[in-house]
């Protein structure tokens, strides 16, 4: 089973439930510490980042075209536009966040734009969180994870999007799961302190089903992962029923199941059953009709309940994925995964 899915996590959307997943050796928060993730980033090998094949659209977002074209490109994450106001306003929110940053920008070594944070000026921060955007959007996703690395808690979470995202289509098999534990070792400090975090709780699932889609059936079920990834989805769909992309996640693991285990026992072990995953992943589209990733999950979906009935269904998502306009490289990396399974067919 793959439990393939693509998500979204980035920065400052906010909601009010819990679904913090501490480790027993995971450090506990008040020992974390910001040095631990600018290592990491300076370590990050280049020759491990592959690069946003050429053969693919190209995207430009300087200056305020990203700005102008925020609404398109956060449809999937509906994030508010990370301006000065709204990093200020997470800030207060969240205390510990800005005690990170103020000891962080205290530094002699620190990040320019976190030097004016001092005196409660966070335009350049803001700029600089926005720059970690533009790269990401524009297949710069090496460039994007190093300087969001380089931000602190400002950046921790979209550099870290930008590495989820790129090792889900970028990275070969073999290579993946030792990044996305290096994700989880970056991410679980975070999980632990600040529970409320929508995007971060969904990032932790998202490296956790990531996992499990590379694992054998025994191992996965081995793993004690399944429950409570599924667990902690349901709750995160239930706390956001509008967001198009928690339904389609809560599909793609249940398709998966379907895939590992067949439908009877899916259904009566785990709660997966072929209905559902058509009813959330139909949901989901009629919230939101313009990502290319719903129409791949939907399609893989689909292969993996592995019913011919759906097959008109299949041809047809597939092909209204590829004529879409792409407005992203992570949009049009989707677009050429849906290709390659039209291909197949």
């Amino acid at each position: 089973m793959r439990l393939r899915l693509s998500i979204f996590i980035t920065l400052c959307s906010v909601a009010s439930f819990s679904f913090a997943d501490s480790q027993p050796n995971d450090p506990q928060p008040s020992d974390f510490q910001l040095e631990t993730p600018q290592l990491k980033a300076s370590q990050e090998s280049a020759s491990t980042w592959k690069p946003y094949p050429e053969s693919l659209p190209k995207f430009d977002y300087s200056g305020d075209l990203l700005a102008k074209n925020w609404a398109v490109l956060s449809a999937g994450t509906q994030l508010a536009w990370p301006d000065s106001a709204h990093i200020e306003k997470m800030l207060h929110k969240y205390p510990q966040l800005s005690q990170q940053l103020i000891d962080l920008a205290s530094q002699a070594d620190s990040h320019p734009s976190l030097k004016p944070i001092l005196t409660q000026n966070f335009q350049p921060l803001a700029q600089a969180v926005q720059q970690v955007w533009r790269m990401h959007y524009q297949g710069q996703f090496e460039q994007a994870y190093t300087l969001g690395m380089e931000l602190g808690p400002a950046g921790l979470l979209p550099a870290l999007y930008s590495k989820l995202i790129h090792t889900t289509l970028l990275v070969s098999k073999k290579h993946k799961e030792a990044k996305f534990l290096e994700i989880d070792a970056l991410m679980q400090p975070w999980v632990a302190e600040f529970k409320d975090f929508e995007f971060l709780a969904f990032g932790d699932l998202y490296q956790k089903v990531r996992r499990l889609e590379l694992l054998s059936t025994t191992a996965a079920s081995a793993s004690g992962l399944i429950d409570p990834t599924q667990d902690r989805l349901k709750k995160l769909h239930k706390n956001s029923p509008n967001h198009p992309i928690y339904g389609a996640m809560l599909a793609g693991i249940k398709a998966g199941i379907i895939e590992r285990v067949g439908g009877f026992l899916g259904s009566m072990t785990y709660g997966a059953n072929e209905d559902t995953v058509i009813e959330l992943f139909e949901d989901a589209l009629s919230k939101e009709q313009r990502l290319a990733v719903l129409y791949n999950e939907y399609s893989l979906a689909l292969i993996r309940i592995d019913d011919s009935d759906y097959n008109t269904r299949l041809k047809a998502l597939l092909n209204t994925c590829i004529s879409l306009t792409a407005y992203s490289a992570e949009e049009a990396l989707n677009q050429k995964m849906c290709k390659k399974t039209l291909n197949k067919l």
